[in-house]
Parts: C-alpha cells; structure tokens; sequence
C-alpha cells in the first residue's frame, strides 16, 4: 500500500515510492521475513509514507502511517532533547554530576575521584554496564517491567565502575534512563509527561505517547520475533527513558521535519544542539546526545536505531540535503530496518534524476546470471574473510541481485543483505531499483560477460565474474516447530551451566535450565544479559529454540547420553557453557 500526503511529491516521483513499495513486497510477501513495514520519507518537496504488510499475522488490517510501533531506543533522542531543553531553562548543565540530581541517600559510582557526569549518561560514556544486574523479572520478554526506583538505587551504590566515566564508550540503555529518571526529578513530573508537555504537543505529535490512548491501542500493530513468533508488549519502569515511547510514520516524520528545520519549530534550535558531536566512536562516526553522526561516503548522516523485543526503527536524516527516512517494522528485523534506511538515504528521489528505464530482449538476462567477486584486499586474506561478491539471478523476465561474502563495503551499503531489482539502461547497464545506482556488464571479445562495475560516487568497483551458477534465491523464512519429547529427555537438559568471560559477555553468563511440566524454561545472568525467565521449544533431543528471540540452544551429550554442555547461539555468535556438577 503507497499512501501519498496532499504535500508529498508528485507523480514525477512515484517511480521511487513504487520502488520503496516493491522492496517491502519482497522482504514482507515473498521472503515472509517481515511482517508489516511503514517507510517514510521527507524532504524539501514533501513527504511519502509506502506500507506493506499487516498488523498481525492472519490479520486483514494493513499497516500504514497510522499505525503505532514500539520505537524503542529511538527513545534516547527524546531524552537527549529533554536533556537539552533543562538546559535552556538554566536548570541543569552538560557537565553536572548526575548525583547532583539523585537523593542524597545513593551513592552513585566514581572511579579515581571522577564523577558520572549528564553529558556522559546522553554519549554512553559513563562507565555503567547496558543493563543492572539486579533486574528480577519473571519473564525475559519485558525484563524492565519490574525495575523499580528502589532498585535502580540499590544498583547505583552497590555497582563499582571498571573504567574513568568518559574514557571510553560504551552502550547502557541504563545510563540513558538513568537519565531520563534525573530530568524528571529536576522537572518535578514524570518522564511521559515531559515528553508529551515539551516535544509531542509543540511538535503536534498526537500518536506519541508510552500509555497507549484507546485510540492508538485500535492502530497497535503486534509485535514478532525474528521466527516470526508474536512477544507481549515491553515495558521499560523507571528505565522508561532508554526506549519505553510508541509512535507513527506520521509523528516521527514530523519530529524528523523539525530535527531538519523544514518545519518550523522553537525546537528546531535545540535539536540542533543535540547533534553536535561530543565522542569519537570510530574514524567514521561519532556521537552527539543520543544521535550517532556518520561520514557515509563524503555525506553526514545523522541517525538511530531502535528495538524492543518484537518492532525494529530506523530514523536518519541528511542535512545538506535535507532529506530524511523513517522505518519502522513489527518484526525483530535489523537487516531490512538499518540497511533501508541507509540506502534510501544515499538514493536519488527525484524522476529527473533517476535513469529510465528501457526495454531489452530478456533473453540478454541468461547471460548475466551467476556470482562476481572482487578482488581480495590484504586485509581480507589475513582474515581469512570472504571478499565481498553480488549474485545476480532471474525471476521469469526480472533481473535481482544480491549482496554474498563478506559483506565488506561497498557492498554492505549499495546491495543491503536482501535481493533487490535491476532495471535496464541498455542491454549492458543496468540500475538498482530503489537506490538509482548503476552497473555496467562487461564482456570478451567473444561476446562472453566476464565482469560487473559499479558506479559510485565518482568511482568504480569491479567484481570479476567467478561462477555461471546463480547464488540460490533467499528461501521463505519458515518457523521452527516443536515437537514433543518425553520427560526424561527433558529432565537430561536440567541443570546449572556456565559460560566463560569474553568481550560481549565481560562477567560470563550464568545459565539455569528446569522443566515445569512437559516445558522447558531457561534464565540467564551476567552484565549485558537480560535476564527473567524464557521458555524452550524442543526441534529435537539436543536442539531448542526461544519464541520471544532468535536465541538457540544446542545441549551436547556424551558418550553415555548424559548432558556436559549447551551452546548458545544468537545471530551467528556461539557460546559454549559447561554443565556445572
């Protein structure tokens, strides 16, 4: 569904919309990996929201610029806005010590005679951990719900800090709402409130809000897991400020228009002030309060990603061309969430620009299809990385490629990790779809094609033809089932299990294991776990899977069937824990 505003671009520019809705079509209708996508668009000329999916599975009720999300950590630029209005008032400073604002009875963490300072809390520079340790949550869908002031105090005074707060960064949905808790004592209201009283009624953002209006309960869309698995609603407690709010397409391209100062607005000026960069996080990107700030190409994107544990949102914005995109999917789907608005951002919007398409023989396609490789840099071979490489392959008279390897740039960023249409220029040229980015074939003497460029930005990247062999189209995402085994192949799993430290999981996880009937449950501890309770769904003797997440577990059995370890898996990274006797 393309739903255009009275003020959006016109029909020289649907070309575009109906390319953003084609790439939904793919990711929602054929590969099923998403279940309901809005897109949003906005720049000098107006605005677009395209839409493809549904509130729910086997709903009738289509998703559009009405429909609210979870915005998750997109919540932190509210805060950071909030943060930056207290100090126009003259009510607080960036360089206030946090416990400035906090009772007298906490004790907040120091570290060589150096205090947590506001700034820090906003550029995740603090020191704190991404979540408490004393989150004690029955289920690991919401682990905030039960998160108190009391216990958010109790963690403070008791935490000791393992770095100088500023030395270095480091994420904590804690210290952003941390944050969030201090504006609001300052404020003498709560944190929904402030949102609402300073952002949401000047910005006329009706549809944003953490306490659902009946009205935005009837446009609530379901949030999934990654299997595509429904998972209740997220609440945040006192954390509210680290990503408890819910919006639109509609409001978050408003709150983008005014961060853009396309629309006027009094706030304009201190967004402004939120996106000056504070922190070097990489020689590419930096970050301001909140927002991350990146080179991509020679351009300056501004932008942030949220999650919770069903909805993805991406909402990034291009001041030199003042243009901006918003993204939001009820499906735990990074992929299609980051990598779209991304491109969207670096595409060419407007028709006159674009290429045009022309019409060839398709019989020229059978020559095209297979897998191109570039070069491997040295960085790559001492790596032992697969040099990045496209696929191109055909569906019927349509030509797709996609994005194989190691997904080193420029491919991470011109062919994002779905397949995407190419159009004809010409027999030889051809153009991405969405992006406008064009590729030439090249061919032999003998009328063999031996390779692909890519034209970007002024510059050519070659891939040399390797295979004839197309990569094999992504299949429909299928949802795992469970069966069921007998107890006592349950009980086997049962158990306490430990996972040794690394750089994701500093302190280890802990891992107890029971059953509570014919189900198996799970609960992890460590810092940057989220803990409370989770089911387990039995694929087979050893393999198991969580509904809420994408988490796997894999029970390893000796000789004798007994269990002696688990490995847990999540997005391609493994963790062996041992069975603790």
């Amino acid at each position: 569904m393309i739903l255009l505003s009275a003020s959006s671009f016109r029909a020289a520019a649907e070309d575009f919309t109906n390319a953003i809705h084609a790439y939904l079509q793919q990711r929602v209708e054929l590969e099923k990996r998403d279940v309901g996508i809005v897109v949003g668009i906005v720049d000098e000329h107006g605005s677009s929201i395209v839409s493809c999916g549904k509130l729910d599975n086997g709903t009738d009720q289509a998703v559009n610029g009405s429909t609210v999300f979870e915005i998750g950590s997109v919540t932190k630029t509210f805060t950071a806005l909030l943060l930056q209005d207290m100090i126009e008032r003259g009510e607080m400073k960036l360089d206030d010590p946090v416990a400035r604002y906090l009772p007298k009875s906490v004790r907040m963490p120091t570290r060589n005679g150096k205090e947590i300072t506001l700034l820090q809390l906003a550029t995740h520079t603090s020191g704190l951990p991404d979540n408490p340790d004393n989150v004690d949550t029955k289920s690991a869908d919401s682990p905030y719900a039960d998160y108190s002031v009391e216990k958010l105090y109790a963690f403070l005074s008791g935490y000791r800090l393992t770095r100088d707060p500023g030395a270095k960064y480091q994420y904590s949905n804690l210290g952003m709402g941390l944050l969030g808790h201090v504006i609001a004592l300052k404020a003498g209201t709560n944190y929904e409130s402030l949102v609402v009283d300073r952002i949401c009624r000047p910005l006329k953002m009706d549809s944003t809000r953490i306490t659902l209006t009946p009205g935005m309960k009837a446009r609530f869309a379901q949030g999934h897991s990654e299997l595509n698995y429904a998972v209740p609603v997220m609440e945040f407690g006192v954390l509210a400020g680290c990503g408890a709010l819910c919006s639109t397409a509609h409001d978050q391209l408003k709150y983008v228009s005014a961060n853009l100062g396309l629309t006027p607005s009094t706030l304009t000026p201190l967004m402004e002030k939120t996106q000056v960069a504070h922190f070097r996080l990489e020689p590419d990107t930096d970050i301001g309060l909140a927002w991350y700030i990146s080179d991509l190409h020679g351009t300056q994107i501004i932008w942030k990603t949220g999650g919770t544990g069903g909805f993805r949102t991406f909402i990034g914005f291009d001041k030199a061309r003042r243009r901006g995109v918003v993204v939001l999917a009820n499906t735990e789907d990074w992929d299609v969430v980051y990598g779209l608005g991304l491109l969207l951002l670096e595409s060419e919007w407007q028709s006159d620009h674009r290429p045009k398409e022309t019409k060839i023989s398709n019989k020229v396609y059978g020559s095209y299809l297979g897998q191109y490789q570039r070069p491997p840099d040295v960085a790559l071979v001492s790596s032992n990385m697969i040099p990045s490489g496209i696929g191109i392959c055909r569906e019927g008279d349509r030509l797709f490629a996609q994005a194989t390897g190691s997904r080193s740039w420029p491919v991470d960023v011109l062919l994002p990790p779905l397949t995407i249409e190419l159009l004809p220029e010409s027999e030889n040229r051809f153009f991405e779809r969405l992006s406008g980015i064009p590729m030439t074939f090249s061919r032999d003497t003998r009328g063999k094609v031996t390779g692909l460029t890519v034209h970007f930005q002024g510059r050519e990247f070659y891939y040399e033809k390797i295979s004839d062999q197309p990569p094999k189209a992504p299949e429909p995402l299928k949802r795992p089932v469970a069966i069921k085994l007998a107890p006592k192949l349950l009980d086997a799993c049962v158990g306490h299990y430990e996972v040794a430290p690394d750089a994701a999981y500093p302190t280890g996880i802990k891992l107890t294991i029971w059953r509570q009937g014919d189900q198996l449950f799970g609960q992890a501890w460590g810092e940057n776990v989220l803990e409370g309770a989770f089911d387990m769904y039995p694929e087979s003797e050893t393999n198991f899977f969580c509904k809420i997440n994408h988490m796997r577990y894999t029970f390893i059995k000796n000789g004798q069937g007994e269990v002696t370890a688990v490995v847990r898996s999540i997005t391609g990274l493994n963790h062996e824990g041992k069975k603790l006797k």
